[in-house]
């Protein structure tokens, strides 16, 4: 039987489904239904909206356990193609359960969290607090729960412990767990489904500071770090930022669309994982050349990625801002965040010649990379840390040390879950895993060759741009030697068979021969029925 990788691409993506189909038909899998995706995210929300107070205090080690439940059943058994062949339903499944231990395991909801809001008080919360003898001032005692060392967010309490800023005409203040049911709803929302928590006081410092005008009057005494802020001037309006997130879409679009037709060309990006086969025209040149073409593929795989999280990010200030700027009242109505501020949106990666140049590897991964999932790493690592004994969680290599193997070993997990959920045969622990895992070692050398080694060397007062140089050579070199382990188990894996795009011009333009404009021609779900009430549903294909 010939293998479906080197027929034409619309085959292989045929052929896979047909063989996914037959392992479900057979029962080796399970299909993931529309009410698996619903559960996952409704049963936090659940128990993010229940008040922890008396018999209710079990709520949510009960959702926790049965969130685990569920997960490790479509972690083992639930399988789909939609997605990269099935690696986005590991992957945001996986991140699912350590969001929700974040939020029931290693918080306090009702203590740790606070989100900036509109208006200058927010009695209801404070009415809450004191009548469950607490008080709002108290409540910010729990700030290393919070990450509020790392916080770029100034808070000042007044005479209620009432955090309060003055924006202009605007006022804000910090809003806790509120006591309204609609209220408390709207605000559990906003904390499931956040990542970096703009308007939050885990705020991942990758985003800057807030605008020194939210920052007045929040000269807080209780927040041991040091105020930062920047001046209104260098935050841009909304609608240039709404104008921004167009552009970074519409790069994305069609940057996304020429690296799709390159890869549907590539056998490499089918699967064939070997030196064997020579990449298209005009890369087949360096055929001869195995290195060379290792390069070519990891970097093609770095461009796809980034390119994709970038696209796929801009979505986010243009339906939340576009909206809020398109229907204000209804978005002051529907909840009281500040949708419509433009400092919420920050641009997902941090400046790359800084990051890299001046800070090397470790730069690249906490000041470049995407934080999207850095709270759910930090909060995990700080709780395993709470665990050990004090002298050795207070002394700060071993914090360190802790912070950048325990968040590198997640992050690690979570990519391993999404290429166990694909069906080709793929290596989640030699792969995603093991690539994550090496970079905590090769930052954590890193820095040990920075501070103790570099400086006892005749060359510490080197010039600057040595420096830099030596930081982009070391790497680059690393990520495209590191960068193998992973990008060969997403080609392994199927994952450059998903379509990112519904129209492509070029492919419309006969670049791609097996298919032409309108690439999503296949279903996204499908009623499936197995003969039982739980196994009957929208499939999700």
């Amino acid at each position: 039987m010939a293998d479906p990788r080197q027929g034409s691409y619309q085959d292989l993506v045929q052929s896979y489904a047909d063989e996914l189909d037959s392992l479900i038909e057979q029962g080796v899998h399970k299909p993931v239904f529309i009410y698996h995706l619903v559960i996952i995210n409704l049963l936090p929300l659940i128990g993010l909206v229940i008040p922890r107070r008396g018999a209710t205090r079990y709520v949510r080690p009960a959702i926790f356990a049965l969130s685990l439940g569920i997960a490790v059943e479509m972690l083992s058994r639930r399988r789909a193609l939609l997605g990269g062949n099935g690696y986005m339903i590991g992957l945001m499944t996986a991140w699912w359960l350590l969001w929700s231990a974040t939020l029931f395991v290693f918080s306090d909801v009702e203590n740790d969290f606070r989100r900036i809001e509109r208006g200058a008080t927010a009695a209801e919360s404070i009415d809450d607090q004191v009548n469950e003898g607490r008080g709002a001032s108290q409540s910010y005692s729990v700030d290393s729960k919070c990450s509020l060392a790392n916080s770029d967010t100034t808070v000042s309490s007044d005479s209620n412990g009432l955090a309060v800023a003055d924006s202009g005409l605007e006022k804000f203040h910090w809003q806790s767990y509120p006591r309204k049911l609609t209220h408390r709803l709207e605000l559990c929302a906003g904390l499931l489904l956040n990542l970096r928590g703009p308007e939050w006081n885990w705020r991942v410092s990758h985003l800057g500071p807030l605008p020194r005008s939210v920052h007045t009057q929040l000269h807080a005494g209780f927040v041991a770090s040091k105020v930062r802020a920047h001046d209104d001037a260098t935050y841009t309006t909304a609608k240039t930022r709404l104008r921004a997130a167009l552009w970074t879409f519409l790069q994305g679009y069609l940057l996304l669309d020429c690296l799709k037709v390159l890869m549907m060309r590539d056998a490499y990006f089918r699967g064939f994982i070997t030196n064997e086969i020579s990449p298209p025209f005009p890369f087949s040149h360096f055929a001869s050349f195995p290195l060379l073409i290792r390069l070519y593929h990891c970097f093609i795989s770095s461009v796809g990625v980034y390119v994709a999280l970038q696209y796929v990010t801009s979505l986010n200030p243009i339906f939340f801002l576009g909206l809020s700027m398109a229907f204000p009242n209804a978005a002051r109505k529907l909840t009281g965040a500040p949708l419509d501020a433009s400092w919420l949106y920050a641009d997902s990666f941090g400046p790359f010649v800084s990051s890299v140049l001046d800070h090397g590897l470790a730069g690249c991964w906490s000041r470049w990379w995407h934080q999207l999932f850095r709270y759910g790493f930090t909060a995990t690592a700080s709780w395993i840390l709470s665990l050990f004994p004090a002298k050795w969680s207070a002394d700060p290599r071993v914090k360190r040390i802790t912070y950048v193997l325990i968040a590198f070993a997640v992050s690690g997990l979570l990519h391993a879950s999404g290429s166990h959920t694909q069906f080709p045969n793929t290596h989640p622990l030699s792969g995603p895993f093991l690539f994550f895992f090496l970079q905590s070692l090769a930052i954590l050398v890193e820095n040990i060759f920075k501070t103790v080694i570099f400086p006892r060397l005749p060359l510490a007062d080197t010039p600057r741009w040595v420096r830099r140089t030596a930081n982009a050579v070391f790497v680059s070199c690393w990520l495209l030697y590191s960068g193998a382990f992973i990008a060969d188990d997403f080609a392994r894996g199927g994952l450059w068979l998903m379509e990112p795009v519904p129209i492509s011009p070029l492919r419309g333009l006969g670049l791609a021969y097996d298919q032409g404009w309108w690439c999503w021609d296949k279903p996204w779900f499908r009623y499936w029925s197995d003969g039982t009430y739980w196994g009957s549903g929208l499939r999700v294909i």
